[in-house]
């Protein structure tokens, strides 16, 4: 009985110093960086379509911003959340770098700003919901090289591919004039778009370039082979283009006596990027209304609604429940909404629509 217990003792000595010994062959082939997936405590949700291990980081190629690691062909891969790097409703850009940059740039990563694996742009929710998924495209990491001059100190562009809804193969903040992304071989259609959060209005915009010839969304076709390098000038190719933002706002002004109200659609109430639902007396809230693709490229003019409804959950009031309320692209609608639920039903009325502004929309050049 003594041997036996002796013998099982030494398995157990054995089989820790295996795990430290592999703890330590973990940590000595990451880098002491976080690439397990979280499931639960994530940032940010990530699918890598390259066959790189890549290393993520916000806003900046430093130290104290590295987010985390994300295993080649990772999908749904939920990054660490670090409450010092992720502390308030923003956007910014993901810049993404292999682990082969992070290991031969460790003491100077600022060496790598304008030519990062790529860049991608994140709305990160504070107070609410971040399961919008990253899509990294395949098609990054070759010998070829796209290079994108974003002379703009305002307008941030993400390139995507095969369409405006396509998976993302770089990102040009503004502020940066020139990034140098890696291509495989292979043909490409690339689309601009233009990504802002609207902190004022709590609405994030995608806007897109469209065509003079019948107003689908701009694109450009390019053949990546033999080490090419292609510019795209992104003021000179679309400084005299008009743009879409594929939906409309709906300002939501509650001039009631008896408290905050919400906008319902059916029976659930709208909400803004940043959580927000409830609209107190005196103020206003913006909503984004999404209009309905068209194939790939572009977003039908108008959108008829009969199902909205304003007010306490129990005491709303619906906005013209028998022929619906006609909403349009890249227009700005306010919703006023007034009286006492305590007394009376409350009174809905809407405006006429106004386009959305060049400076709402973030696309002066």
């Amino acid at each position: 009985m003594k041997r036996e217990k002796n013998k099982l003792g030494w398995i157990f000595v054995l089989l820790t110093v295996f795990f430290l010994l592999s703890c330590d062959l973990v940590n000595e082939n990451t880098g002491g960086i976080d690439f397990d997936p979280h499931s639960t405590d994530y940032s940010i949700l990530v699918r890598n379509n390259t066959n790189q291990r890549l290393i993520a980081f916000k806003g900046d190629l430093r130290a104290d911003t590295l987010i985390g690691g994300i295993p080649a062909r990772a999908q749904n891969h939920g990054l660490p959340y670090n409450p010092a790097l992720f502390d308030k409703t923003e956007d910014f850009p993901m810049i993404l770098i292999t682990e082969e940059q992070y290991n031969a740039n460790k003491a100077n990563l600022s060496s790598l700003r304008n030519t990062p694996f790529t860049r991608v742009y994140v709305f990160y929710n504070r107070n609410g919901d971040n399961t919008a998924v990253y899509e990294i495209a395949a098609g990054l990491g070759g010998n070829n090289r796209l290079r994108i001059i974003n002379n703009s100190n305002s307008i941030n562009v993400e390139l995507r591919l095969g369409g405006i809804a396509g998976e993302t193969i770089g990102y040009a903040p503004a502020g940066i004039l020139e990034t140098t992304i890696r291509m495989q071989d292979g043909d490409y259609e690339i689309f601009p778009v233009f990504k802002r959060y609207n902190s004022a209005r709590d609405v994030v915009g995608t806007v897109f370039p469209k065509m003079v010839v019948d107003g689908a969304s701009w694109r450009r076709s390019y053949n990546f082979e033999n080490n090419n390098e292609v510019v795209m000038d992104l003021k000179e190719l679309l400084g005299s283009l008009s743009f879409s933002s594929g939906a409309a706002w709906v300002v939501i002004t509650n001039q009631t006596t008896s408290g905050g109200i919400r906008f319902f659609e059916g029976s659930n109430p709208r909400k803004t990027p940043s959580g927000m639902e409830i609209i107190n007396n005196g103020h206003d809230i913006t909503f984004q209304i999404d209009m309905d693709s068209v194939g790939n490229n572009t977003y039908s003019p108008d959108k008829r609604f009969h199902n909205w409804h304003f007010g306490p959950l129990g005491y709303t009031t619906y906005l013209e429940p028998t022929e619906g309320v006609l909403i349009e692209c890249d227009k700005m609608y306010t919703i006023t909404v007034t009286g006492d639920y305590t007394k009376a039903p409350l009174m809905v009325s809407i405006s006429e629509g106004i386009p959305i502004s060049a400076e709402d929309l973030g696309v002066q050049w």
